[in-house]
């Protein structure tokens, strides 16, 4: 673009040159235009030495000669003349010398301006992806905190697992997750989504080996099957109190590696935090359902969860079963043996009755049974069979051996629409008939 500029110069100085020429031909004439002509030349050789600097050699030299030729003396005047026209040669050369100098300063300046820029720029640029970075930091935390505080108000485990789940569902670069608890036996999948879903446990507990290790910080696990080309699993183990809880598996994109480990030291805290409360509120449920010496249900659970269930079934019965002379065990072996025993009996009931019975403690060695959708055929095999596994059962104490009966009194209803209380009232007067019959045998209330 330089080079075009300085041709169309050039150009045009010669166009104004040919017609200031033209000009001084027709107007100076050549009988007394002779100085006017010889100094025109100069100044045109001066001139075009900004272009071509030996163009002011050939012009200063060329004019010398016109005038020796034109003047037939030579005087002291055109010596004066020679010496100036010569004297112009050196001009050029020093002007494009200092216009170098020049031209180096400035360049140097102009790249010291052109750094200081750069370098402001990319500052400010700098500052601009920081600040970009802080409002998505201070989103992220926001959001997580909101999470927080709608975990809070949850109870239920899944619940909870499927939540922090469904919140890393909606962010960016996420691919899949999946939350396991630790518990006795090993490790529990609680919620999963995403790519992990096709995983079976066992392929997760070759991963929580980082667990038993000892890994107490988020980790990136390098496994073939998990970790393809373009993802990463990041572990997050959720512990309270040095006490291992569960794990946090989040399937990211590689590059966003370090923005979710930074989140995560942010949250697992919280959500250990969160899931130590949900398992001290289930413990506390379970104490509240669950008899702790025999393992069934405390009588006010028991009815309350059967006045829901009797709703569901068409026909079902109500069973209340009472050991025979157990107080006379209680004295003779003591309190404790006779606990131990109250244990292994809930053991044998709950063996023999399906997942949908209900087995509740009535009262001391007062046993109540709910057995949905049972016929009354099946329910006679059913108690027939609680009666001889107890019949069978001996216990040893003292080098005596012993075995415990029990009299069941049984209540059954093709109808749900009975107050369960009546309902209740049957089976105890069915029981109240057994234990006269003689014990050690079942009563429906029918029979009365």
């Amino acid at each position: 673009m330089k080079n075009t500029i300085t041709l169309d110069k050039r150009l045009l100085s010669l166009i104004y040159t040919f017609f200031v020429i033209i000009f001084l031909y027709f107007i100076v004439p050549s009988s007394g235009g002779t100085i006017i002509w010889i100094t025109f030349i100069g100044l045109l050789g001066f001139y075009y030495s900004l272009y071509i600097k030996s163009c002011v050699i050939f012009s200063s030299v060329f004019v010398c000669c016109l005038f020796i030729a034109f003047t037939k003396n030579f005087s002291f005047n055109l010596f004066i003349m020679c010496l100036i026209f010569i004297s112009l040669i050196p001009f050029p050369y020093y002007i494009n010398i200092k216009l170098k100098k020049i031209k180096t300063i400035l360049s140097s300046k102009k790249n010291v301006l052109k750094n200081q820029y750069t370098s402001v720029f990319s500052e400010y640029q700098e500052s601009i992806k920081l600040k970009k970075e802080y409002e998505y930091d201070m989103q992220r935390i926001s959001k997580l905190y909101d999470l927080d505080d709608l975990l809070s108000n949850i109870t239920l485990k899944k619940d909870y697992a499927d939540l922090i789940l469904d919140f890393f569902s909606q962010s960016y670069g996420v691919f899949g997750g999946a939350i396991l608890e630790k518990v006795p036996s090993g490790w529990e999948k609680i919620s999963v989504f995403g790519i992990l879903q096709g995983n079976d446990l066992a392929s997760f507990m070759e991963l929580t080996s980082l667990v038993n290790n000892g890994t107490s910080s988020c980790y990136v696990i390098d496994n073939k099957e998990f970790s393809k080309q373009y993802f990463s699993v990041l572990y997050f183990p959720m512990f309270v109190e040095n006490s291992i809880l569960g794990c946090i598996f989040i399937v990211v994109k590689k590059d966003l590696e370090s923005r979710y480990i930074k989140d995560g030291s942010i949250f697992v805290s919280h959500f250990s935090l969160g899931l130590k409360r949900i398992n001290y509120f289930e413990e506390i449920k379970q104490k509240l359902r669950f008899d702790p010496l025999t393992g069934v249900l405390l009588k006010f659970y028991f009815l309350e969860t059967v006045k829901i269930e009797i709703q569901k079934s068409k026909y079902f019965c109500i069973l209340m079963l009472d050991l025979d002379n157990f107080k006379d065990i209680n004295d003779k072996y003591g309190h404790l043996v006779g606990d131990k025993i109250l244990a292994e009996i809930s053991k044998i009931i709950l063996s023999i009755l399906g997942n949908n019975s209900l087995v509740g403690r009535y009262g001391g060695d007062e046993f109540i049974i709910f057995i949905p959708d049972l016929t009354e055929k099946e329910t006679i095999l059913i108690v027939n069979k609680i009666n001889k596994s107890l019949n069978n059962k001996f216990f040893e104490e003292n080098n005596e051996k012993f075995n415990i009966t029990a009299s069941i009194g049984v209540s059954y209803n093709s109808k749900s629409n009975l107050e369960l209380n009546t309902i209740v009232n049957k089976a105890d007067a069915a029981l109240y008939k057994a234990k006269k019959n003689g014990k050690n045998t079942s009563v429906f209330y029918k029979e009365l």
